[in-house]
């Protein structure tokens, strides 16, 4: 059985709003419940050699089992990032006041990072089609989680971009001749979040072991070999974003340190 490390991160993640492209609960999903292709019913006329090759209701119910605590985790992911993402909006919003510049991150539109495309196979027989549903739905989740990462470490990247361009200063000119080209106010507030301290930081890794079994059946050791794969996907992406927060603190700190730069002075600052 799959041990999930919940305790590791902040109990104020856990009290985030879930967001609303995640389904609660997808194993009650009508689209999993579903009509008699995804059920277990063993009467099922024109029963044939493939359906004899399907994977034990035993089995399913182990997998089923395996899969549903997973959801927790990837939706903390999310929430975890939403919060990264409102720290790099700040850190933008500081850097965009002290320009007079909107900070420019997303010149390149459209979808930022794409896992292997999993389609459902329709061959698969009833049983073993009902799990790789359910691992392609979670997969789909995790794109999502992904690709939230990598627009958050592209705002970054864009403020780094800035400020290591900028040499002379925010703006290279005497701050009294300086006029804004735009209206960027400064920030309200630094974002007030447990996971975002410095001094004490919350452990964001997830450490999630995989329960390795092994199987007879060739559909269920694809389903064990994707349900594995799911669970390296969740606990590299927390380390990942461990990694993120701590990139996006130095950023913050590179910052600080231009804005209060001389204008017209040249002092340049490394920040990528």
């Amino acid at each position: 059985m799959a041990r999930l490390a919940a305790s590791l991160l902040a109990v104020a993640v856990l009290g985030a709003a879930e967001p609303l492209l995640f389904e609660p609960d997808p194993f009650a999903s009508p689209q999993l419940r579903g009509a008699d292709p995804f059920g277990d019913s063993e009467e099922e006329p024109g029963r044939s050699d493939k359906w004899l090759r399907d994977i034990s209701k035993r089995a399913k119910n182990h997998f089923k089992k395996l899969l549903q605590p997973l959801q927790t985790p990837i939706v903390q992911e999310y929430q975890v990032l939403g919060i990264l993402d409102g720290y790099v909006n700040y850190t933008m919003q500081l850097v965009a006041n002290a320009t007079g510049h909107d900070v420019i991150w997303n010149r390149s539109a459209g979808r930022f990072l794409a896992e292997e495309t999993r389609e459902l196979k329709q061959e698969l027989p009833p049983r073993a089609r009902y799990i790789n549903k359910i691992l392609i739905y979670m997969n789909k989740e995790m794109d999502v989680v992904w690709n939230f990462k990598t627009m958050i470490d592209r705002k970054r990247w864009g403020v780094g971009n800035v400020i290591t361009s900028s040499p002379y200063g925010p703006h290279g000119e005497h701050p009294e001749r300086w006029r804004a080209n735009g209206s960027w106010p400064l920030p309200r507030a630094r974002p007030n979040q447990t996971l975002l301290l410095q001094e004490q930081p919350t452990n964001l890794v997830l450490r999630i072991k995989p329960d390795v079994d092994e199987h007879e059946n060739k559909y269920a050791q694809q389903l064990q070999a994707d349900y594995e794969s799911l669970v390296y996907n969740i606990n590299d992406a927390s380390k990942k974003m461990s990694d993120l927060r701590t990139r996006l603190w130095k950023m913050e700190d590179f910052a600080h340190q231009f804005i209060v730069l001389p204008s017209g002075v040249w002092n340049k600052i490394d920040a990528n």
